[in-house]
């Protein structure tokens, strides 16, 4: 397992910022938090946790979610929950700020984990799936707006 983040720790990766708010260490495993700040167009490639639930708050900006075929858009003040096991991802459709709750806890210490390696998403895809999947995610296809995203036209 790679190191864990503590809270404070923050870390720019792939276009967005991450601050750890909450950590497994300190909830005993059960949950972690993390606040993040990103500009349109970033977001993850589409993936699921198998063992986390996950509860996005947007604070600011918008979101646009994919959650098993289905396009849902949150803004500021609103809340997105994602199951565990199920597949998604989201993209920024305007400047957000949003804080990712997951339980149990352990993806807040992803960001620094990849972010120390150097690695970068799409270049080292590969190594990236590796790492991801110390911390309950495994990635399952591209962003969104990508065109194989499965799904994707409801978007439009």
């Amino acid at each position: 397992m790679q190191a864990q983040a503590v809270p404070g720790t923050q870390t720019d990766w792939n276009g967005t910022h991450y601050e750890a708010l909450l950590t497994a260490r300190e909830t005993g495993g059960k949950l972690g938090a993390f606040a993040s700040d990103a500009g349109p167009g970033d977001g993850p490639p589409r993936h699921r946790h198998p063992k986390s639930d996950e509860l996005f708050v947007i604070l600011q900006g918008r979101l646009r979610f994919w959650r098993a075929g289905e396009a849902y858009e949150r803004g500021a003040g609103e809340i997105f929950h994602i199951p565990a096991g199920v597949e998604h991802t989201f993209v920024v459709v305007e400047r957000a700020r949003w804080i990712a709750i997951l339980s149990p806890g352990g993806l807040e210490s992803f960001f620094p984990a990849v972010a120390a390696q150097g690695l970068e998403i799409p270049r080292d895809l590969a190594a990236i799936k590796a790492v991801a999947a110390e911390f309950d995610m495994e990635i399952t296809g591209p962003p969104l707006g990508h065109p194989q995203t499965v799904g994707e036209s409801s978007l439009d």
